[in-house]
């Protein structure tokens, strides 16, 4: 048993690397997660791989389980997606993504993840199940947005401050 895992000396990956969490660990993953919901969410994975392919699912729960199982919310018929493999919640924060001992795992832009916050824009896959993230409630998506301008602007406001410093003492 590896002492990295910090769980107790407990081993915390099973086979093909499937991080192992007990059931009270998911549960209080969720309810870490989850907290008083906002208003309504307009919300939206759309589907970017395979049979989920141009497809638009809406969020309008503020929690909805993800998988292959009948009882869940939003049911993806592909074999690398387990019966139970994650779940969205959304709170005062906004959306978030929860593992649920899925076999394939969940990912979030390419990295694989046990939970995570959601921004808009971002590629949520369940095994091989590919979906965007919208949601028009956050606005634009971190990467891509108006705020990438303000490094450069703040860069040409010290320039100029220096240039401005420099012609007044040469004066």
């Amino acid at each position: 048993m590896s002492s990295e895992s910090g769980r107790s000396g407990r081993k915390d990956h099973g086979p093909q690397g499937t991080q192992v969490f007990s059931r009270d660990e998911v549960s209080q993953l969720i309810e870490e997660a989850a907290g008083e919901p906002t208003s309504a969410s307009r919300a939206e994975l759309t589907g970017l791989s395979g049979g989920v392919s141009g497809q638009s699912f809406a969020l309008s729960a503020t929690r909805l389980i993800v998988g292959r199982g009948d009882s869940c919310d939003l049911r993806l018929e592909d074999s690398s997606v387990s019966s139970e493999h994650a779940r969205l919640v959304r709170d005062s924060a906004g959306w978030r993504v929860v593992n649920l001992l899925s076999t394939n795992g969940t990912f979030v832009n390419d990295r694989k993840v046990s939970s995570s916050a959601l921004a808009n824009g971002d590629r949520i896959r369940f095994g091989r199940v590919e979906f965007r993230f919208y949601d028009p409630d956050q606005g634009q998506s971190e990467s891509g947005s108006s705020s990438s301008w303000l490094p450069w602007a703040a860069v040409a406001a010290v320039a100029a401050a220096v240039i401005a410093a420099v012609v007044w003492f040469v004066q």
